[in-house]
């Protein structure tokens, strides 16, 4: 099945998510300093991830949307057998999907950029963990 979700429309979704994310991250780094002071920064790392993956999969998991896809119109769904296309990925697919957007992020949105060249309109970790974009 075929991304309607333009390159654009994801790119907007990511710069409203990101800058959510470094709001979480910088509360997390707030709170740590203001709790344990300069032994604040092991707890800043310990928590930070764990965060950011659940704001991420939960989001998808739960309402199939972040923050940044529900401003722009789209969602997250499953791409993979018949009988569950359509539907809320599951935990397994947020894993995989989190894990390899991360990477793609990392090689200088190499991932994403896929999608540009991509016949069916999909990003690297949507395409491994068999999950679909699509306009609400």
């Amino acid at each position: 099945m075929k991304s309607n979700v333009s390159f654009l429309r994801r790119l907007g979704a990511m710069f409203y998510d990101t800058c959510l994310t470094f709001s979480l991250v910088f509360f997390i780094g707030m709170v740590a300093n203001a709790l344990f002071g300069d032994m604040g920064g092991a707890f800043f790392y310990l928590i930070t991830l764990p965060s950011v993956y659940l704001y991420f999969t939960m989001s998808w998991v739960k309402g199939r949307q972040t923050v940044g896809m529900k401003a722009w119109k789209f969602q997250v769904i499953q791409n993979n057998q018949s009988s569950h296309k359509g539907k809320s990925i599951t935990h397994q697919q947020a894993f995989i999907r989190f894990m390899l957007g991360f990477i793609s992020f990392l090689t200088l949105g190499a991932g994403f950029i896929y999608q540009v060249f991509s016949q069916n309109n999909l990003a690297w970790h949507d395409q491994i963990s068999h999950t679909l974009l699509v306009k609400n």
